[in-house]
């Protein structure tokens, strides 16, 4: 592979362009994401019927759709929720089945057993559910005079119209608030008076309240359409629709009630820092969206909205972004420090400027290949794959320089540079392999785990693996046609042994001193030049005697541990048996401790309890952890309680 480099030069250094063009603008638009893409297909089934008890939506509903839906195929477990009005079937199917066909066999089931519901019940919705899919960022919207109703109406009309247009983002109807609704409440003694029941008002309520075709007029060239408009203009004009005449009188709603121009009945409330208010969560739609710029799109929207209250604030809160974008600073950051301390270790050992750029090389062409081949494969940008990486980047050096030491071990010994890149290459191109190969094949195992931890971590070890594959590309091509062009030998050459082949004179000093050939000759040179050492020359001198002397010392330790392996493997045993002794007190997680700057309590009131008072739960929560926090560390506490009977 290294004769081919130096032979075909121009191809080596086009494939290394197209690498480093093509490899940055891929990376740049890559899709950014949290997680890799968990292939665990999930369909959730959602049916609603207004009123209807949890215990009948259980057994008229739930049970029902869950028995049809065993016919499906693929499936691993169903589970099912029923509440007031709603049925929630989420089932699972086995990983690495088509999530298209696994909605379409679940809506065709359920459409199909739709004759076997209690009249009334509305047509079920099917949705796919990605088992990885988080909101990317929390839109919350409040301000100051405006009520529930009006908030909910900005945030599902005004803000939630302007934010969805952003590129890749997915918007759901926002969350808290309640939607405005002309509300008619009624005197069950009033109603017993007029001998109406609460069906007449509101059955008369809704066939007063209408827009009816009246036919057309021809006048002249046109046609004109005529409608006859019922319907209310403001809610107290419901306080005047009729419910009953009797001789020439009427009994009108507001005879029996009253109308209000009000909201829903609600079952979520939303909190933000203790006011009752409305926000909207963001979602990566599929097909290759960067999480980060979706992020950048949906804030440059909410600083941006029209035709909005001026009292109205929309803020960006939960942005997922600054994960990924923390993960990748990490990446650069122990990227710069990799190639900061490789090259300061290569130029002391070495004494080589260039050859220590051309070790640096193989860093940003090894991690540029593996985001291509990534990319190929269908990978995104996410922070498991910038975690394996960041443990690759080490290792992806390494390789480089056995192949630069050997080529100079080679033109030490008089060798020109190009015979010395190609035979340096050559000859420990087995051994790197084998090396590379071996730390590859330690991610093996990853192929056997199952569930969510198989797509977690199969991204991982793709990227390692592909990087380090990669790194064993540049050090066997680019590394050696570096060296045959652009290095040239300048220490001293000794002609002691002129004639003899370089593993002659290799050998014979190893097996005079452990100290190798380059040491002997710089040793010679400072001896013979005492006084023409610059000063990095001095420093390369000192750096290496004092290393040499660190080797020496520590062949001493090997050889006395090889003079006693009975003790030596007894401790070291020992050492391991204690190390497992200390893993009961390790903690188990799914993921490392982090800090996201944000954390979650969950609380759960009694079956049955009022809105109101889980609200006031919340509320003393809140308090809570207000004085436990302190003030400069709060930024912010949203709430969400309840149900969201709306899916």
């Amino acid at each position: 592979m290294s004769s081919f480099a130096i032979k075909y030069p121009f191809f080596i250094l086009m494939a290394c362009m197209f690498i480093v063009v093509v490899g940055t603008v891929n990376l740049l638009s890559m899709p950014v994401d949290m997680f890799p893409a968990v292939k665990i297909p999930v369909v959730v089934v959602a049916t609603f019927y207004s009123g209807m008890p949890p215990e009948q939506m259980e057994a008229d509903i739930t049970n029902t759709f869950e028995r049809f839906f065993t016919l499906g195929s693929n499936i691993e477990h169903i589970e099912s929720r029923s509440m007031t009005g709603v049925s929630l079937i989420k089932i699972y199917f086995q990983p690495g089945t088509d999530p298209n066909a696994d909605v379409s066999n679940i809506s065709n089931l359920a459409m199909a057993d739709l004759r076997r519901l209690p009249l009334g019940t509305f047509p079920p919705v099917v949705l796919s559910f990605d088992a990885a899919n988080l909101p990317v960022c929390l839109i919350t919207v409040e301000g100051q005079g405006l009520n529930q109703e009006k908030l909910k109406d900005y945030a599902m009309f005004e803000v939630r119209d302007q934010v969805a247009n952003v590129s890749g983002a997915s918007v759901p109807q926002p969350y808290g608030g309640t939607y405005r609704q002309i509300m008619v409440y009624v005197d069950p003694l009033k109603l017993e008076a007029s001998g109406l029941s609460v069906d007449d008002v509101y059955k008369a309520v809704n066939q007063s309240n209408l827009i009816l075709p009246a036919g057309d007029v021809r006048i002249g060239p046109k046609d004109y359409n005529i409608y006859a408009n019922s319907q209310v203009i403001k809610g107290s004009d419901a306080n005047y629709i009729p419910l009953k005449t009797s001789g020439n009188s009427s009994i009108l709603v507001g005879d029996v009630g009253h109308a209000v121009d009000g909201g829903q009945l609600q079952y979520n409330v939303v909190r933000v820092d203790g006011q009752h208010s409305v926000y909207l969560p963001i979602f990566k739609q599929g097909g290759g969206s960067n999480t980060i710029t979706i992020v950048n799109g949906i804030r440059d929207r909410v600083k941006h909205l029209l035709d909005v209250p001026p009292q109205l604030k929309a803020k960006v809160v939960f942005d997922q972004s600054e994960f990924v974008k923390l993960a990748i600073a990490n990446v650069i950051h122990e990227g710069g420090i990799g190639l900061i301390l490789t090259g300061l270790m290569i130029l002391l050992f070495l004494g080589n400027v260039r050859a220590t750029v051309s070790v640096m090389l193989s860093i940003p062409i090894s991690v540029l290949t593996a985001f291509l081949l990534l990319n190929a494969t269908g990978n995104t940008v996410n922070t498991m794959v910038l975690g394996g990486l960041a443990l690759a980047l080490s290792r992806l050096i390494d390789n480089s320089v056995v192949v630069l030491e050997n080529i100079f071990r080679h033109m030490e010994m008089g060798e020109p540079p190009i015979v010395a890149a190609e035979q340096g290459g050559n000859e420990v191109a087995l051994a790197v392999l084998a090396a590379t190969v071996s730390t590859s094949i330690v991610f093996f195992p990853v192929v056997l785990l199952v569930g969510v931890s198989k797509y977690l971590f199969s991204a991982l070890a793709l990227a390692v693996v592909l990087a380090l594959m990669a790194s064993y590309m540049v050090a066997m091509t680019v590394v050696p046609l570096f060296c045959a062009k652009f290095i040239e030998f300048t220490g001293h050459v000794s002609h002691e042994h002129e004639g003899e082949s370089p593993a002659e004179i290799q050998a014979q000093v190893d097996a005079n001193d452990p100290i190798d050939l380059a040491t002997m000759h710089r040793e010679q040179e400072h001896a013979s030049h005492p006084g023409k050492l610059s000063p990095f020359q001095y420093v390369f001198t000192k750096f290496n005697e004092g290393f040499h002397a660190i080797q020496k010392k520590y062949d001493g330790a090997i050889l006395y541990c090889l003079d006693r392996p009975v003790p030596v493997v007894l401790a070291f045993s020992a050492f391991v048996v204690f190390s497992f002794a200390l893993y009961p007190l390790l903690g188990v997680a799914f993921f490392p401790r982090t800090d996201p700057g944000q954390f979650v309590i969950m609380f759960k009131a009694p079956a049955g309890s009022r809105i109101e008072l889980t609200d006031q739960i919340a509320a003393r929560i809140e308090n809570v952890v207000r004085q436990e926090v302190r003030p400069s560390d709060l930024n912010m506490i949203v709430s969400n309680i309840g149900v969201y009977p709306d899916l």
